[in-house]
């Protein structure tokens, strides 16, 4: 084999087995027919109807493929029947589902052998031929594609087809080119289709005559039935195994009819056909922000064929791809359907599944979480509404809208509720809404910039509401409590040398008891069980009032135990809060360090006063025996207790969006409250630090110089009771300030709703009109270019027609001269033939006749002197004639 080189570069040769290697890139055989599709499709071609069928020639079986579409050119062919050129770009709006250029050949030589292509573009008309029996029978060592455009210019090609194809003369080519109705279109023929070890095609052709289908296979129980390879553990949609099934779902949008065997294909918008159809949204970080639509709903023909429906460019990649609960193995996600079109993912060779990429990785996961989503609430709200009755996806769905194609213009409608029965053929006359009813009206705007999903999931936020009531109220309480009592005490309001353990005593307990108030109208009741031992019981002697449940399991007591009895011991929730506030300036060591992780926490407030319940979790290394006696009297109030608690539970389920913004509102006031003592903190601990010694022991001591307890007895009782009211007043201010305020919000925040609702209102009816506008500009935009065009190419044409006049005068002027010159010849030759006359009179005759013709072509300028013969009267005829019509024209 002789290497072509280019520049002293050997080129890449393209080996005809290739054909067949490049062709079992398609496992599945419909994904072959969907590549022929596509190319009918796309925008360049633009084909309205796609004709696939099955005949018989020359006793071969072959598929067929017929469209309308704008055709090729002979160059245009000959990039088609190559390989990797792709020039398809968006055209109208209409986005190009082919990518490598490679569409044609892997799918026409999957499912056959050899092809051969007819195509008509306007005027101009081609046949090519892409075939491996014809590569096979010649040897040929590069792939070679005889291409007729010109039959005085493709001979050879012309030659190649006739030997090699079905059509052994021109006149059946010229015969199957007249089978492309109208002057442009496209027709592929293939045959020597594939088949079994049976010598049977692997299409079914007469299961259904008005359908290709896939053949059923015997499996290991000698059952028939067909399994794609990715569903060995599901049952199998139609669409796996009939092409007019898989063709009605191939374009999330479909813009061209497919007419299978003679039959219309009645192609869905699938993301219309569903039942109880919701719309969520997806926002990918490696799309920037950007919005990515998901329409879920209930296949309405089958509860069994359900999953993920993803689309790339309009054009379906993955069919029913199971995601989320629908992978496990139970009745969760039964009947429910997700259509996504994944434009930002890249689909493989076949067209059949997507890279698998960290973004088709994401993508899935996101898809699971809320098709989990989705069910959950669609079965909670049916619960709501029908408890009793069938399980969600067994129960008879419709689709929640009826669309409908139309056969003139292909664009898509929205009937009204209730039309069952539609007729064959459907137009946009025949549409019960007078606003859609012409056909040159657009279709119905979709909200493709879908910014929040449109359906609230109650579900997925109860669940979270119950999470966040499962947090201890002690967290609650640290996180809306802005400051302790010593820090909201003002330096102004303070005696200038006083007795610590004094105020920090008066001031604690109002600080506690606003603290009360903000726990009983914010924080979620609930009940903390913190751990106890025994240095916690040792630690507090002196409350009565507090009831410690008991919730780990204790060994019962015997009678003649003896072990001493521990006392429950309860603390006032004052002194705990001292407690609290004492231990804060304790050093860090470690017994101080120890006390506190131990001692106890207020958790739960109930409607008797000065009670504060406990739930005791005890240590395992530790054996704590009670009293049968105040065992029972605990039991009596944990049943009390839990009764509260539930009827508390209910109540807050239904205020827990009432308790939510109840929340914002006191974190706003303690961010408030904390920004205003923020600068009094630290002059409050200067204080601490002037009267209060910090010793390293287990306990901590405050003690006073005798020089500061003379001063602090100086000072009265009342002036501090003036300090204390003098705060509570200026804490009512400020509450009476921030409800003012929020009733301003509140009320500037409705009003701005309503002025914002119409607003936007307004905005949307102008921008639909604008929108409107648009289209219809948009349509006379395209009219006028399509105009222009075909003035330029009449324009061309009369500018070549102009150059072929101009050299034609320039040829007649330039003949000019030498036409005279001839005629002189001729008229002085016939001169010197009249001299050779013997007859004196006959020559006279001759040059009065010469002299006279002469004369006569001055009159007459059509007159040819070449031509007369002046031996005879020929001139005295034209002479007399002339004669007699200038006499007449002198008489009148």
């Amino acid at each position: 084999m002789a290497a072509k080189t280019q520049g002293g570069i050997r080129l890449s040769a393209l080996c005809p087995k290739f054909l067949h290697t490049n062709s079992t890139s398609h496992t599945w055989p419909f994904s072959a027919v969907a590549e022929l599709i596509d190319n009918a499709y796309d925008p360049d071609v633009s084909a309205k109807q796609i004709w696939i069928d099955k005949t018989v020639i020359n006793n071969n079986i072959c598929l067929t493929f017929t469209d309308n579409g704008n055709g090729m050119n002979s160059e245009k062919l000959h990039k088609m029947l190559s390989f990797g050129f792709s020039e398809k770009s968006v055209m109208n709006g209409r986005v190009p589902v082919g990518l490598y250029g490679n569409g044609f050949k892997s799918g026409s030589m999957r499912l056959g052998k050899d092809a051969i292509v007819f195509t008509k573009n306007g005027e101009t008309m081609s046949v090519g031929l892409l075939s491996q029996t014809y590569l096979e029978v010649t040897k040929a060592e590069h792939v070679m594609v005889p291409i007729i455009s010109d039959p005085a210019e493709s001979k050879n090609s012309l030659k190649a087809i006739l030997t090699h194809s079905l059509f052994s003369t021109e006149e059946k080519l010229v015969a199957e080119l007249d089978a492309i109705m109208g002057k442009k279109g496209t027709r592929i023929i293939i045959w020597n289709l594939r088949r079994d070890k049976n010598d049977k095609t692997e299409f079914d052709f007469d299961k259904d005559k008005y359908d290709i289908r896939i053949p059923e296979d015997l499996d290991e129980t000698g059952k028939r039935g067909y399994k794609k390879q990715e569903r060995l553990d599901q049952i199998v949609p139609e669409s796996d195994y009939s092409l007019r099934a898989y063709c009605s779902i191939l374009y999330l949008k479909p813009r061209m009819q497919i007419i299978l065997r003679g039959q219309k294909v009645k192609t869905q918008l699938v993301s219309k056909s569903l039942a109880f159809i919701e719309r969520d949204i997806y926002r990918p970080k490696f799309l920037n922000a950007k919005t990515v639509r998901i329409t879920f709903g209930f296949n309405c023909r089958n509860k069994d064929h359900y999953g993920i429906m993803m689309y790339h460019k309009n054009r379906l990649i993955k069919a029913y791809e199971r995601v989320g609960c629908q992978l496990k193995a139970n009745n969760m996600g039964v009947g429910v359907v997700g259509i996504i079109e994944c434009n930002f993912l890249k689909p493989t060779h076949n067209k059949q599944d997507f890279d698998y990429t960290n973004e088709y990785r994401l993508t899935i996961a996101a898809l699971g979480e809320k098709l989990n989503d989705y069910w959950n609430e669609m079965k909670a709200k049916k619960n709501e509404e029908y408890p009793l009755a069938l399980p969600v996806e067994e129960i008879q769905k419709q689709p929640d809208q009826t669309w409908v194609q139309c056969d003139a213009c292909l664009k898509w409608r929205k009937l009204p509720d209730g039309i069952e029965h539609l007729p064959e053929k459907w137009y946009c006359s025949l549409n019960p809404d007078p606003q859609f009813r012409d056909c040159n009206v657009p279709e119905e705007p979709e909200d493709d910039d879908l910014i929040h999903p449109t359906y609230e999931k109650t579900y997925k936020k109860n669940n979270e509401m119950l999470l966040k009531t499962s947090v201890s109220s002690s967290k609650d309480f640290r996180t809306f409590t802005p400051v302790s009592g010593r820090e909201a005490v003002p330096r102004a309001l303070l005696p200038e040398t006083s007795n610590a353990s004094q105020y920090s005593n008066q001031f604690n307990a109002f600080f506690l008891s606003l603290k009360r108030k903000i726990l009983i109208s914010v924080t979620p009741l609930t009940i903390k069980t913190p751990r106890l031992n025994d240095r916690a019981f040792k630690s507090r002697e002196d409350d009565d009032d507090v009831i410690i449940l008991e919730e780990s399991s204790t060994p019962k007591p015997s009678a003649d135990s003896d072990v001493p009895v521990v006392k429950t011991e309860c603390i006032n929730v004052d002194q705990e809060e001292q407690k609290k506030n004492s231990d804060a300036r304790e050093p860090c060591s470690a017994s101080t360090s120890e006390s506190k992780s131990e001692q106890l926490t207020s958790a739960t407030q109930t409607e008797v006063p000065n009670l504060v319940v406990k739930k005791e979790e005890v240590e395992d290394d530790i054996d704590i025996q009670v009293p049968n006696t105040e065992m029972e009297t605990n039991r009596h109030s944990v049943n009390n207790l839990s009764e509260t608690s539930a009827d508390l539970g209910n109540e807050l389920r239904n205020q827990l969006q009432l308790a939510n913004k109840e929340k914002e509102i006191y974190q706003s006031k303690c961010e408030a409250l904390t920004k205003q003592v923020e600068t009094l903190e630290q002059r409050i601990l200067e204080m601490n630090d002037k009267y209060v010694k910090k010793e390293m022991c287990h306990q901590s001591t405050e003690t006073v110089s005798s020089f500061a307890e003379e001063n602090v007895h100086e000072r009265s009782l009342a002036e501090t009771t003036l300090l204390y009211e003098q705060a509570l007043e200026e804490i009512t201010k400020l509450k009476e300030q921030c409800s003012t305020l929020q009733n301003l919000k509140t009320e500037c925040s409705r009003c701005a709703d309503g002025e914002s609702k119409s607003e936007v209102d307004e905005i949307a009816v102008q921008l639909d009109d604008v929108f409107r506008q648009l289209d219809k500009c948009t349509i006379e935009r395209d009219e006028y270019k399509s105009q222009v065009e075909l003035l330029e190419a009449e324009k061309n044409k009369i500018a070549c027609q102009c150059e072929e006049l101009k050299s034609e005068i320039a040829e007649l002027k330039a003949s000019i001269p030498q036409a005279v010159a001839r005629a002189n010849d001729s008229t002085a030759s016939n001169v010197e033939d009249t001299v050779n006359f013997s007859d004196g009179e006959s020559l006279k005759l001759r040059s009065l006749r010469v002299n006279v013709g002469q004369l006569l072509a001055t009159i007459m300028p059509d007159l040819d002197l070449q031509q007369v013969n002046y031996d005879i009267d020929v001139v005295d005829e034209i002479l007399g004639q002339v004669v007699e019509q200038m006499h007449e024209i002198s008489s009148t």
